[in-house]
């Protein structure tokens, strides 16, 4: 490898010997001490590489042999330079390439957050903008044992942090605190009904319990009292109970007959804006964006596995005209069907059971109206308030 980095640098070139004896000036050469590599022999030729600077001594010592040389090709640095030397606007665009690199490579392209599992990247990284770090900053404004006591004192999820730069990238490693529910059982409380219901289940943990399965409460009702009398003394307590109630529930919806449909044109735009270091730039036209639906994609661009600081933004445009159309009383009723459908499909209800379903109609459109009875836990927390 470093031969070959050394040829390239002196540059040497590839020659072709013709002549009846052209093997005596390998002998020549030899004697003169001159290196040539990759020698071919083929059609009464040979051919071989040597460093450009010994070339010149060819004229010497082939003139006594009748042996033709020519140059098949060129290789290394100094050809390269004489040929873009004079093209200055290259030339230029290189320098401009490095000092621009350079530049560049003095500030925060991108910032990796590790170790986060409950605690979203997204709101470390707007911490970190909020005490002056973001991807634009120069890494050398960047005080890492500083900046990092500064996060953990702005979050209070966080149980250690450290800031390491590597290159043009901020290595943001945190810890996370393991919280632990903390209640207050000094606080005596009650639990009430937070509805008219019938008790089906009772699971008390703490407190005195009032009520029994079966029994009909209403809203405000005493459940569970932290009150606990014995025969001597009182003590208050903080009521811990699961109580169960059948409840009735309700689902109201309306629809109108004059409904507005959005019917698709089939036409679409791309806009696309391409965001370096921070900066918004638009790869688009300005485009009329009424009655159209936009839809967003987001592209982080890497290079070699890396992030590098440049995000792509595409939003297509669908655009669409609306319709007004007077849809029957009969086919709202269809639809109002099969919305009650889906919400009772995508709620968990327990203990469902249908009371009714009852449709209204007046000159703006129908109403539905179901009742159902289900299965909550109705215990409302209450504080207990003791006289001084």
């Amino acid at each position: 490898m470093i031969l070959i980095l050394l040829r390239y640098i002196k540059g040497c070139l590839s020659v072709r010997f013709d002549g009846v004896y052209s093997e005596k000036v390998l002998n020549l050469l030899a004697s003169e001490n001159i290196s040539v590599w990759r020698l071919r022999y083929a059609n009464g030729s040979i051919s071989a590489r040597m460093f450009a600077k010994d070339f010149k001594k060819l004229r010497k010592l082939r003139k006594n042999t009748d042996v033709k040389v020519r140059i098949i090709q060129k290789y290394g640095f100094p050809f390269f330079w004489k040929k873009y030397s004079c093209r200055t606007g290259f030339l230029s665009g290189v320098i401009i390439f490095f000092v621009l690199l350079k530049f560049l490579s003095t500030f925060i392209w991108v910032i990796n957050v590790e170790g986060n599992h409950t605690v979203k990247t997204s709101e470390i990284v707007k911490t970190l903008n909020s005490i002056g770090i973001s991807e634009n900053i120069k890494s050398s404004k960047i005080d890492a044992k500083r900046s990092a006591q500064r996060l953990l004192i702005k979050r209070n999820d966080l149980a250690w942090a450290s800031l390491n730069i590597e290159g043009c990238v901020l290595n943001v490693n945190v810890t996370e605190i393991e919280k632990k529910p903390e209640t207050d059982h000094s606080v005596p409380t009650n639990l009430i009904a937070g509805c008219d219901g019938i008790i089906k289940k009772i699971e008390a943990v703490s407190g005195d319990v009032k009520v029994k399965v079966g029994q009909n409460v209403h809203r405000g009702d005493l459940l569970v009292s932290g009150i606990i009398e014995n025969m001597l003394t009182v003590s208050f307590v903080e009521s811990n109970a699961v109580v169960v109630a059948q409840v009735e529930k309700s689902y109201h919806k309306k629809e109108l007959f004059a409904q507005s449909i959005k019917q698709k044109t089939g036409k679409s735009s791309n806009n696309d804006v391409l965001e370096i270091l921070g900066a918004k730039i638009p790869l688009f036209l300005p485009k009329n964006e009424k009655n159209a639906i936009a839809d967003y994609d987001i592209y982080c661009l890497s290079f070699l596995g890396k992030k590098i600081p440049v995000t792509l933004y595409k939003k297509r445009l669908s655009y669409f005209y609306k319709i007004n159309t007077f849809t029957s009383e009969e086919t709202i009723k269809n639809q109002l069907s099969s919305k009650l459908k889906a919400f009772l499909e995508s709620k968990d209800i327990q203990g469902y059971i249908p009371i009714g379903t009852e449709y209204y109609t007046d000159d703006e459109g129908v109403t539905i109206s179901h009742r159902y009875l289900c299965d909550i836990d109705i215990a409302d927390e209450c504080e207990i308030l003791l006289s001084q």
